[in-house]
């Protein structure tokens, strides 16, 4: 099995998938391989992005908080935050307007103080973005984005940490993304799950990434891969390092597993 994070990872500097990186997918699938996602977009970006991708596989999406089978449709386990947010992330909003506070509901992503990082965000998701009053989100809430400046982020999270929650797991996606899920979500606890769900078939789990939301990932993969441009953490606990990710990294992969069969 080989799960991997999509942006900074499977993805160019640009979001692009190669075709080199498809063609190895393809040609591993095909030789029995099982091949996933693990990443913070919601199902129905992969599918609206990259519809060709042969995933053959339940995959991770929104950090773990959600598993979904995009062949099947099947949803295998769904996590949602805890409730009672509202005020906390309404403080935030009011304190901080520069920062665009992101609500992921299903299949929707409701908005206050919408900036530029949001619309780049969903535009690359294929996502409609919602402004919205706080009463008309439903209260199904799966993540919950700050988008802004990394300075400003870090205040933000700071803030969080110091606001006696300790429902929260609050992590970075990406320079910057600050992402919010419930206590034990993680892309990490979702591929445990899956395993123990699997079993013997999911004998070697080969995880890659490059951002702190994949350390958990990493070391719970029998084989963990950091691509070139990851961040310290992940590769102090990555067992490879491999070219970054203007480089296609599967073939990479390929190659290492070869070491492992």
């Amino acid at each position: 099995v080989i799960l991997s994070d999509l942006d900074g990872t499977l993805l160019d500097d640009n979001r692009n998938l190669s075709q080199e990186n498809y063609d190895a997918v393809a040609q591993f699938v095909s030789q029995g391989g099982k091949f996933g996602v693990a990443t913070g977009r919601m199902e129905r970006t992969t599918l609206h992005n990259f519809p060709d991708l042969a995933i053959n596989i339940p995959s991770i999406f929104f950090n773990g908080a959600l598993t979904y089978d995009i062949n099947t449709h099947e949803e295998l386990s769904c996590t949602y935050m805890p409730k009672g947010l509202e005020p906390l992330m309404a403080d935030i909003v009011n304190r901080y307007p520069e920062a665009c506070c992101e609500i992921n509901v299903r299949g929707k992503a409701y908005l206050f103080n919408p900036n530029e990082i949001v619309w780049l965000q969903l535009e690359r998701e294929g996502l409609e973005g919602v402004e919205a009053k706080w009463e008309d989100i439903p209260d199904e809430w799966i993540k919950v984005i700050f988008l802004s400046p990394r300075e400003t982020l870090e205040k933000i999270r700071a803030e969080l940490e110091g606001a006696g929650r300790n429902d929260l797991n609050i992590i970075y996606s990406e320079v910057e993304l600050l992402d919010l899920m419930a206590k034990n979500v993680s892309k990490g606890a979702a591929l445990k799950a899956l395993r123990q769900r699997y079993q013997e078939e999911w004998r070697l789990v080969i995880a890659i990434g490059d951002n702190d939301n994949d350390i958990d990932l990493i070391k719970e993969a029998d084989i963990g891969i950091a691509v070139g441009n990851a961040r310290p953490d992940v590769k102090k606990v990555a067992k490879h390092i491999i070219k970054g990710n203007e480089y296609p990294c599967i073939p990479q992969v390929l190659e290492i597993i070869e070491d492992y069969l």
